[in-house]
């Protein structure tokens, strides 16, 4: 893991929200919101950012809420190698404990789902837009305790689980220089 800058609250909130803007749980009732909440979010205005903040993240409030104000927050670049991916943990949901039989690794829910593709089928059509270079990988979000991990996905779960599933287990290299930017919080 390689920290590129400090970030404040806001611009973490507003990377999540535009990762969020391009997932199926933004589910605008008219296409032209999508489009106008992704011009807010990029728009450079803190007010209108803000606004498209809370339009995205309304549904996730309460683990928006959860996060504590005394993280230091970063943009980071991960690799995208075993070592690194091996030591990232999903959120600890109901979903995420059966497609790791427990473990809540990336890595198995991978192994898992690339075995049983209808184990989960939102992350396999994740794995399948990947391969098509369909999928927005703007916004995802680690936690951790210090940048040499381990760490937990709190946004960007099944992509990263779908960025395994291609990169370690189909040996395909979809991602330019095997790095992603993403979102570091440090407690």
């Amino acid at each position: 893991m390689k920290i590129i800058e400090r970030i404040d609250r806001h611009e973490v909130l507003k990377r999540w929200a535009i990762g969020e803007v391009y997932s199926e749980f933004f589910n605008p009732a008219y296409e032209f919101y999508r489009a106008d909440t992704l011009a807010k979010l990029q728009s450079g205005s803190r007010y209108l950012e803000s606004e498209g903040i809370e339009l995205v993240l309304e549904l996730k409030q309460v683990l928006v809420d959860s996060l504590s104000q005394y993280i230091k927050w970063h943009k980071a670049i991960l690799e995208i190698n075993k070592s690194d991916l091996d030591m990232i943990y999903t959120l600890q949901l109901p979903g995420w404990e059966r497609n790791t039989n427990g473990s809540f690794l990336i890595a198995d829910a991978a192994r898992n789902i690339h075995h049983f593709p209808n184990l989960d089928k939102r992350v396999s059509g994740i794995y399948q837009a990947l391969k098509k270079n369909e999928v927005k990988l703007e916004g995802i979000t680690l936690l951790a305790v210090d940048k040499i991990g381990p760490y937990v996905a709190v946004e960007g779960n099944g992509r990263l689980t779908g960025i395994y599933m291609a990169q370690q287990l189909s040996q395909l290299h979809l991602i330019p220089d095997n790095q992603i930017e993403i979102t570091l919080g440090l407690y």
